[in-house]
């Protein structure tokens, strides 16, 4: 690793290129949006104002479809009024009181409540004329015809309209029709003559939200398919009710659709066209349909005054950009200069462990990224020198193991022979007491001599794991069973608290009973005669089983009490030091941890952790 450098940036090193590609990531995107500029705050208007336009046709389509549901509501009562039926059925045999009382004198209140209403008239199922009323009480014109001649009505009785046609005022007026019904027949039909230019006018030509050259106007959009062919012509396709421009009056501008809206094939959804009217001017407009009639809601406006702050916002754009610019340079100085230092600590680090300084650590960085790193390279270095002392700890184990069977192997036939022939000795000489003591003697040290192999072979031999869930309870009784004739003679009580209740313990049952068994024996032996041994289960803060031995006695002292866990160490006279040592061995073969302690009001405390698993047992 080079040494050269410091907090100082190297061209080709980490540092200056992250500058570099910065700076080219700043500079291009500027460079595409200064040339763009123009072109982008020109579509960011037009979407803008074309938005704009969307809501006030969508609204101004809103109100005239309610517009029209009200006055087929209202000529649907009409149609369905039994009176109104009667009258058709017995027109002939009515007099004109009779007519007058059941039919015209509904249909002057609907005519006087509503303006819209140039005329209705009830016909006959043969066309005649059974009642009718007029605003300015004149004839209403032939109804009959013109149910004849347009066909107004469909086959199942549905409310239809006559194309809307302007009058002889320059209104723009329209026929609608409703079949009258009696008994499952066809009685007459109920004829209703809408004045749209008075109706619709005050709700169409609202300024609200239109700006100085905003616009709008009602279509009719005839897209049948004998029509289709023929979309754009004015017969098909024409606006019938607009706000005139200057100079042009209402007839003048009962026009054909422009062609970018003619040609858009059927009606039915909002959509939006840019073309040219007939000022010459280029205009945004926003359709809308109105629901379940063959008319459209148009919103124009100018492109002209839609983008007469582009100007202002590409100067601000400019501005903007140059500043930003510099902002992205100064950022870019400082967040190389950053990004290499947490690098450079790495690095130093990974020297200072290779050559031997393997406690070497990454101190804090700054960012949550850098000190994520840290983290990880710590928690790497920590796992590495762990991983070490395991391969020391498993060659040691290794190599105790082979000398551990090979030393038991050597000498179990001697002192098999040595046990027989003082056990035949100790017959002999029963009789004398002072050699029956030393024979006594001798067989013990023999017995303390094969115990001490059997630890030794125990633990040096390779250990498989057959892990089963087992409760603590029955782990705690089965490990107390085998020590009841040590604690009897003692004078010590053993007690189980379980708090772990059904949780389950995923262990080797015979390898965890024989480590809880030696820690319960050692918890007899150092408590006094009337003491205690507790042997407690319960869980910790990280979800773990705790299983711990309590006794009553004097304590580990301080200074033994990083040793108890050594092989051979012991302050027993007749102990082999290695009973905790396979009590460690087994615990950690189980994935957990053991340690030793004092308890506060006296006493060793000796605590097994293992990892739990997620099975309770029923």
């Amino acid at each position: 690793m080079s040494n050269s450098g410091g907090n100082g940036m190297r061209f080709g090193g980490l540092t200056s290129r992250v500058l570099v590609w910065m700076m080219l990531l700043a500079f291009v995107p500027m460079a595409i949006m200064t040339g763009q500029g123009y072109h982008c705050a020109r579509e960011a208007i037009l979407e803008e104002t074309n938005e704009h336009l969307l809501s006030l046709a969508t609204s101004r389509s809103a109100l005239v479809s309610t517009w029209f549901a009200q006055r087929f509501s209202e000529i649907d009562v009409i149609a369905s009024s039994p009176s109104v039926a009667r009258c058709c059925a017995h027109f002939a045999n009515l007099s004109e009181e009779d007519i007058d009382r059941e039919a015209t004198v509904m249909l002057r209140a609907v005519l006087g409540r509503v303006d819209s209403y140039d005329g209705i008239a009830v016909l006959g199922a043969d066309g005649a004329v059974v009642a009718r009323v007029s605003r300015d009480g004149t004839d209403t014109g032939d109804a009959g015809a013109y149910v004849r001649t347009g066909g107004i009505l469909a086959a199942d009785g549905e409310i239809e309209m006559l194309r809307p046609e302007l009058d002889g005022n320059g209104n723009v007026v329209l026929f609608i029709g409703r079949h009258i019904q009696s008994g499952g027949s066809r009685q007459g039909l109920v004829v209703a003559k809408l004045n749209l230019t008075r109706g619709l006018e005050p709700l169409l030509h609202d300024r609200a939200g239109l700006g100085e050259t905003g616009r709008t106007y009602l279509a009719w959009v005839d897209r049948s398919a004998s029509s289709r062919a023929e979309s754009k012509d004015a017969a098909h396709s024409v606006q019938i009710l607009t706000e005139p421009l200057p100079n042009m009056d209402r007839v003048a501008m009962r026009r054909p659709l422009p062609d970018a809206i003619a040609a858009r094939g059927l009606p039915g959804q909002v959509e939006h066209v840019e073309y040219t009217d007939e000022r010459g001017k280029a205009v945004w407009a926003r359709l809308a349909a109105v629901a379940l009639f063959p008319m459209e809601v148009i919103v124009e406006q100018d492109v002209d005054e839609a983008l007469a702050w582009i100007d202002v916002l590409l100067r601000r754009v400019a501005v903007t950009g140059a500043v930003t610019f510099l902002v992205i340079l100064v950022v870019a100085v400082w967040t190389s200069r950053k990004l290499g230092e947490p690098l450079r600590v790495l690095a130093r680090v990974a020297q200072n462990v290779t050559t031997g300084n393997a406690q070497d650590r990454v101190g804090p960085l700054s960012g949550t990224e850098a000190e994520d790193v840290r983290k990880a390279f710590n928690t790497m270095l920590d796992e590495l020198a762990a991983q070490q002392r395991e391969l020391v700890r498993t060659a040691t184990l290794a190599s105790v193991g082979e000398l551990s069977s090979s030393i038991v192997h050597e000498m179990r036939n001697p002192l098999s022979s040595i046990k027989m022939n003082l056990q035949s000795l100790l017959r002999t000489v029963e009789s004398d007491p002072g050699y029956r003591e030393l024979a006594d003697i001798a067989i013990a040290q023999v017995a303390r001599l094969e115990r001490m192999l059997n630890d030794l072979l125990q633990y040096g031999r390779p250990v498989e794991i057959r892990r089963q869930p087992m409760r603590f309870d029955d782990l705690a009784r089965s490990a107390i069973s085998l020590t009841v004739d040590q604690a009897s003679k003692n004078r010590v009580r053993v007690v189980v608290e379980d708090e772990l209740n059904d949780t389950a313990l995923f262990v080797d049952s015979e390898l965890m009973c024989r480590a809880l068994t030696n820690l319960v024996l050692n918890g007899i032996e150092a408590a006094p005669q009337g003491g205690l041994v507790t042997v407690r289960g319960r869980r910790d803060a990280d979800e773990r089983a705790i299983v711990e031995v309590i006794d009553t006695g004097s304590g580990i002292s301080s200074e033994t009490l990083d040793q108890v866990f050594q092989p051979f160490f012991t302050t027993k006279p007749a102990g082999t030091g290695l009973g905790l040592a396979n009590v460690r061995k087994i615990v950690e073969l189980h994935g957990g941890s053991v340690t030793a302690g004092n308890g506060n009001g006296g006493g060793a405390v000796f605590a097994i952790r293992l990892p739990l698993t997620r099975e309770n047992i029923a």
